[in-house]
């Protein structure tokens, strides 16, 4: 069998030698994403793609390789198919923002607003408390909607049919989830309020890694997620939402946890997953 180690520095090896200095660089400097030609549209399109897949790939697998999970032919299985629909998902997220700031964006009305505004402290603050509230209530509420029957059927039900999942696992679904819980949560909070777009893309970011742990399952699964994937319908968000909405995993209403695929081979009965089963 192939030891997770050894697929690792595989991984490393693949994406470490990337393209260098091919993208242009994107700053708080500029006013606004520029996104003038066709060529410029796809050449973001392919090297966002491919610094989006890097991202993925490295973070994931250092992730993983920490995680108590037993590294054995079952786990591996679930883990390359979750980068199967990853890998499509990263693409597709960026061929959708891209084409937002490229045949939208220049239609929105903030359009060029860092044109005649300095970006300031104030604009920094006030940008990322307004895509927290965004994403976290909305997305919430977008979440609860892919758990209807037919949402649930046709979209979300490709990201729960891994229901032990890895770091893998956080943008392994459906392109049209992805869509809805991604792109179109960020990018119409910069329809409602002035928000720098490379802002926007370095929150994208942050709910990113939010996420890989998140469906790591770990220490760091402040919303305790991974609950999510054992019940299905609890710990939609973030945790204080669930609370108040009273979705909240409660373990009167579970006092038989789920058994764990690989509860024979798990070695760290310490391990905050561990807890998470029977």
């Amino acid at each position: 069998m192939i030891k997770f180690r050894q697929i690792f520095l595989i991984i490393l090896a693949i994406v470490i030698p990337v393209v260098r200095g091919q993208m242009e660089d994107i700053s708080f400097g500029e006013k606004h994403i520029y996104v003038n030609t066709f060529q410029q549209y796809i050449e973001k399109i392919i090297f966002g793609s491919i610094g989006g897949i890097m991202q993925y790939l490295i973070c994931c697998s250092i992730v993983e390789y920490y995680n108590p999970m037993p590294k054995n032919k079952l786990r591996l299985q679930n883990i390359f198919r979750e980068i199967r629909y990853g890998i499509v998902q990263l693409i597709f997220g960026c061929f959708v923002s891209m084409s937002f700031y490229y045949y939208l964006y220049p239609y929105t009305p903030y359009y060029k607003y860092f044109e005649t505004h300095d970006y300031t402290l104030f604009h920094f603050l006030y940008g990322i408390t307004f895509h927290w509230l965004w994403t976290t209530c909305v997305g919430y509420w977008t979440h609860r909607m892919l758990h209807l029957k037919y949402f649930y059927r046709y979209i979300h039900s490709v990201h729960h049919s891994f229901k032990e999942p890895s770091a893998f696992c956080y943008c392994a679904a459906h392109p049209l989830e992805g869509f809805i819980e991604g792109n179109l949560l960020l990018h119409t909070a910069e329809l409602i309020l002035p928000i720098h777009p490379m802002q926007t893309m370095i929150y994208g970011g942050m709910m990113a890694f939010n996420d890989l742990f998140a469906h790591d399952g770990g220490k760091y699964d402040h919303s305790d997620h991974y609950r999510h994937h054992l019940y299905y319908v609890v710990n939609y968000g973030d945790a204080k939402i669930d609370r108040f909405f009273g979705t909240a995993y409660d373990p009167k209403n579970y006092p038989v946890k789920e058994k764990c695929t690989y509860l024979p081979d798990f070695k760290d009965k310490e391990h905050p997953l561990f807890q998470r089963y029977k």
